[in-house]
């Protein structure tokens, strides 16, 4: 494996460890007194409102200064938003770091996706990135429940010190960039993939900025081969899931203890893990992908006034899935980090802007009725058809 790839792995990996940590604890770090639904889901949404308001921002800028200084960037804002939340209990200051934290997922993703979307192997690595992804939220939120007792920042302390460990592995590479004044890989557009496409060994060019060219590529991706269809699907399935993960410790706390709500939730990010690998390496129809994996998590969702564990493995499947599915739908249009950012900001709108929202109704209709319209949403989109 190449050492640009191993540094995109190791790196989201602690990235998405952190960002989970964070949910088993949720009640706690809101605070004695503030541990109302309202406002966990605003210290969950926090880190998503912050990814949805910077991917394309980020997603614009690694094509201009290059893919491995975005990414690096977005590290670099991961390790402070972890070191304020590890050594603050002040709720301002922990709701702006989770937004800080957002950010720097936001400047990771589009330019590490628009890396994995060019090369030879592109389907087999993002099951591969997927995999890795979803094995550092089931880490995060799994150690966070588990080590609770021993203190409840333990879990996000791990984490800040792994993504620590993950900027230095960048640096090389970043000398590399400065020291011979080349700004990254090079996306190439025409003809077959060679070797060093498929090892990721690529240089990048600058492009101008010109935001009027930017609001016309928006446009044309919105209006061609159905792109607004996959950014819609991406809000509805990642904001539906994320509802119901934020509210679920509250929901849960008669019946389940810490570690045991760890489990569970780590288990969705298991089973995403495991569906990555598999939707990575099918051979069906990228439609038949998100499909499946709409399926999965509409069922999910009704599985969790039930079955807690059996639900998250459910809901993992389907989002670690369709994931898969909807990328490569983006990268039939383009793998730009732009259109990545664009791609992105569907799946961080939902996270971030649906639990909010869907937290408003948990008081005069109740936890179990706002899951259950959650999951006849998800059903609903099974009629929508790509072209």
């Amino acid at each position: 494996m190449n050492s640009k790839k191993l540094i995109l792995y190791s790196s989201v990996f602690a990235i998405q460890g952190l960002s989970n940590a964070a949910i088993p604890v949720l009640p706690e770090l809101a605070g004695e007194g503030n541990a109302s639904p309202a406002v966990s889901s605003l210290l969950y949404s926090g880190y998503f409102i912050g990814a949805f308001l910077t991917l394309l921002p980020f997603g614009i800028l690694a094509d201009r200064i290059g893919n491995l200084k975005v990414a690096g960037l977005g590290i670099i804002l991961t390790v402070i938003s972890g070191l304020f939340i590890s050594f603050s209990d002040n709720l301002w200051i922990l709701g702006t770091s989770r937004f800080v934290e957002g950010m720097g997922c936001g400047a990771f993703f589009p330019a590490a996706y628009s890396m994995l979307a060019e090369w030879k192997d592109s389907q087999r690595s993002l099951g591969e990135f997927n995999f890795l992804l979803n094995a550092g939220l089931a880490a995060g939120v799994f150690f966070s429940g588990m080590l609770a007792e021993m203190g409840i920042k333990t879990a996000i302390n791990i984490f800040t010190i792994l993504a620590g460990f993950s900027f230095a592995s960048i640096l090389p590479e970043a000398w590399k960039l400065i020291s011979s004044g080349s700004s990254g890989w090079k996306k190439k557009k025409s003809g077959a993939s060679n070797s060093k496409e498929s090892s990721g060994e690529q240089t990048e060019t600058l492009m101008p900025f010109e935001p009027a060219g930017h609001r016309k590529k928006a446009r044309k991706a919105f209006s061609e081969s159905g792109f607004w269809k996959i950014w819609g699907i991406s809000v509805l399935l990642y904001g539906a899931t994320g509802l119901l993960t934020s509210n679920y410790p509250d929901y849960s706390a008669d019946f389940l203890t810490k570690p045991e709500l760890g489990l569970a939730i780590s288990a969705s990010y298991i089973a995403a893990m495991l569906s990555s690998l598999a939707a990575g390496r099918a051979s069906a129809d990228y439609k038949k992908i998100i499909r499946t994996g709409i399926v999965l998590a509409a069922v999910g969702v009704l599985l969790s006034i039930k079955a807690p564990l059996l639900a998250f493995l459910f809901i993992g499947a389907g989002g670690g899935a369709a994931v898969i599915g909807l990328v490569t739908a983006v990268s039939r249009i383009s793998s730009s980090g732009f259109a990545m950012g664009i791609f992105n900001t569907g799946i961080y709108a939902g996270l971030g802007l649906v639990p909010v929202f869907g937290s408003l109704f948990i008081d005069p209709l109740g936890y179990e009725t706002v899951f259950l319209g959650s999951s006849l949403v998800l059903l609903m989109m099974l009629c929508i058809k790509f072209e």
